[in-house]
């Protein structure tokens, strides 16, 4: 048995990043007064349209409130904020005009649409259409009417103002710059070029402190060809041959540096396999798998080579090299 909710026809979801915005004319309430507001309005400007579920409910005033009290940021940087959800105008008025101590919104900066028909939410994506409220979509559209990104969270889950405003910084400076913004980025923060050489040259900066400062600092690395023959060709030496990106390696360091305490008589060094001066050393052991372990007395390779996390054939493989 259908029911009335099956017989009603919305629009189909029209929103994709890239692609131009729906544009739409609805109510709205903005600055405490029921008016019309078109999102070509705003053209010109970035616009951050945000839907939520409901008025007079419990998450939705604290982004609404978080977002309106931080507009001038966004006005800042060219960004008009405008909230939705498919309650009435006056329901929205009245919200606005109960106060925040009660479970109003109080003043507002930002308008908020009257999507009643539904037929937004539904050509952005975000109409829930057993419930006919909206699931809290927000959208990051351009000056040209193009969208930039979106994010849909489900009814319970409340979004950070922080991020959404970090989020349009990296959209503005992308469009500004024509360079990319990795993870994390924020303004001030590397960026790099879109191409291969850009891209090293931002992991080899981003590098630079990398693993090996955070873990096997006490193992001494082997840097070129010529260190590893003088570090091997004199007393006992255990070479570890590992990569950056290996949990593994990762996860034996602190045996591997209980065992460098435990055998005072016996050197420990570390070779990373990814290095460009060692690439070619690394072939020439046939190193395969990671971590790999080699034994040397006076030059020559003794023992049998220890690959994996595998503490106690290490552990009796430099026991052996130790006593002999």
């Amino acid at each position: 048995m259908s029911t009335f909710e099956d017989s009603i026809l919305y629009p189909e979801p029209q929103a994709e990043v890239t692609k131009p915005a729906p544009d739409f004319t609805a109510p709205a309430v903005l600055d405490g007064e029921i008016t019309k507001v078109s999102l070509s309005d705003y053209r010109g400007k970035y616009v951050i349209l945000f839907f939520y579920p409901k008025d007079f409910t419990f998450v939705c005033p604290t982004e609404i409130i978080a977002f309106s009290d931080r507009a001038e940021e966004f006005e800042k940087l060219n960004c008009q904020l405008i909230a939705a959800s498919t309650d009435t105008e006056e329901c929205h008025l009245a919200w606005i005009k109960t106060p925040r101590r009660k479970g109003g919104l109080g003043r507002m900066k930002i308008p908020i649409l009257a999507d009643t028909t539904k037929e937004i939410a539904a050509r952005y994506g975000v109409l829930l259409h057993e419930a006919g409220i909206a699931l809290r979509g927000l959208f990051i559209i351009n000056p040209e009417g193009h969208i930039e990104h979106i994010t849909i969270n489900n009814l319970g889950i409340g979004r950070s103002v922080d991020e959404t405003l970090r989020t349009l910084q990296a959209v503005q400076f992308v469009a500004e710059h024509g360079e990319v913004c990795p993870a994390d980025w924020k303004p001030g923060s590397k960026t790099m070029q879109a191409d291969a050489e850009g891209s090293l040259d931002y992991f080899e900066s981003a590098s630079s402190k990398d693993d090996d400062d955070e873990w096997g600092t006490k193992i001494q690395s082997v840097q070129s060809e010529k260190d590893f023959k003088d570090v091997t060709s004199k007393g006992k030496v255990v070479v570890e041959g590992y990569a950056p990106w290996c949990g593994k390696c990762r996860q034996i360091t602190p045996y591997v540096e209980q065992l460098q305490e435990q055998h005072p008589g016996v050197k420990f060094v570390k070779l990373d396999t990814t290095a460009e001066p060692l690439e070619k050393l690394a072939a020439s052991l046939g190193i395969k798998a990671l971590p790999s372990f080699r034994f040397y007395q006076d030059g020559q390779p003794v023992g049998e080579e220890v690959t994996g996390y595998k503490k106690r054939l290490l552990g009796d493989a430099v026991d052996k090299l130790a006593n002999q």
